[in-house]
C-alpha cells in the first residue's frame, strides 16, 4: 500500500475510534434503572421518577406490587436495582441472601379503617367492625405487610377471632383499597396514604401507631446494581428534598435527614 494510502487509513480511524468509545460511554450512562415498590408507594414513586428523568435524562422503570412478592421475584432472579419495601422484614430478608448492598429506612405510614363515601355502615371505630351492619372487612393478603399491620391493630384491639369471618383479602393494599371503592365490602384496613388518592373512600379512623409494628419502608440498594452508577444516582435523590416533598404530597413521612 503507499504511503499516501496508509495515511489516509490511519486519519480514518482515528476519526472512527473516538466515535466508537463515544457510543460505549453513551450506553453507559443512559442504562436505566429498575425499581420494585410496594404498591402503595406506586403513584409517588412513578412521580419521582419523572421528575429524575426530567432533571438526568436517565430512564427509571417502576414495577409495583405487594412487598413479599416483589422480594420473591428478586430472590428468583428478577432483575432489579431497587427495591422500596412497606416493611423492614422483606429488606432483611434480601440482606441476609447477600442481595443487598445497603437498605436505608425511607417513608414511613398510618392505618386507617377505609369505608365508601358517606360511610354507609356507620363505622366510628374498630368495634363498629364487629356489628352487623359490616358484613365485610377487607385487609391485604396475610403476608403483605399492610395485611400484617392490619391484623395486629385487629389483635390489640380484641377483635382478631370475632371477625375471622367476615374478612376478605386482596392482593396487595390497592387491590384492598379497591374492595372498598366498588362498595364490595362496608369497611378495609388500608395505608392513609391509600385513601389519600381516591375519591370514593373516606378515613373512619386511625389506628393508634402503638397497636402494631412501626410503618417503615426500607429503601435497598440491590447487589444487582453494583455497576450501575445510575441506580445510585436514583437512591440518592429519592432522599433529595425534591423527592421528599413528592412523597410528603402523597401522605408518607419521611423517615431520612436530607444529604
Amino acid at each position: 500500500m503507499p504511503a499516501s494510502s496508509r495515511r489516509r487509513l490511519a486519519g480514518a480511524l482515528l476519526l472512527v475510534l473516538p466515535l466508537a468509545g463515544a457510543c460505549r460511554e453513551e450506553r453507559s450512562t443512559s442504562r436505566p434503572v429498575t425499581v420494585f415498590a410496594a404498591a402503595s408507594t406506586k403513584d409517588a414513586m412513578e412521580e419521582a421518577a419523572a421528575l429524575f428523568r426530567k432533571r438526568q435524562g436517565i430512564e427509571v422503570v417502576v414495577s409495583s406490587g405487594a412487598s413479599n412478592t416483589l422480594a420473591t421475584q428478586i430472590i428468583e432472579g428478577a432483575p432489579a436495582d431497587l427495591f422500596l419495601s412497606a416493611s423492614t422484614e422483606w429488606a432483611d430478608s434480601l440482606r441476609s441472601k447477600g442481595l443487598a448492598i445497603e437498605a436505608r429506612n425511607l417513608l414511613g405510614n398510618s392505618l386507617v379503617i377505609a369505608v365508601p363515601g358517606g360511610n354507609p355502615a356507620g363505622v366510628k371505630s374498630p368495634g363498629d367492625l364487629a356489628g352487623e351492619a359490616v358484613k365485610k372487612l377487607a385487609l391485604a393478603g396475610e403476608n403483605v405487610p399492610a395485611g400484617k399491620y392490619a391484623e395486629q391493630a385487629l389483635r390489640s384491639a380484641g377483635l382478631g377471632e370475632q371477625l375471622k369471618t367476615k374478612i376478605v383479602r386482596g392482593q396487595d393494599v390497592r387491590m384492598t383499597l379497591g374492595f372498598v371503592e366498588r362498595g364490595e365490602v362496608e369497611a378495609g384496613i388500608v395505608y392513609a396514604t391509600d385513601v389519600k388518592l381516591s375519591r370514593a373512600v373516606e378515613t373512619a379512623y386511625r389506628f393508634d401507631p402503638g397497636m402494631h409494628d412501626p410503618i417503615v419502608y426500607p429503601l435497598v440498594l440491590l447487589s444487582g446494581a453494583e455497576k450501575n452508577e445510575n441506580a445510585r444516582g436514583f437512591d440518592a435523590y429519592l432522599r433529595t428534598a425534591e423527592a421528599r416533598a413528592v412523597f410528603e404530597r402523597h401522605g408518607f413521612t419521611c423517615r431520612t435527614e436530607l444529604p
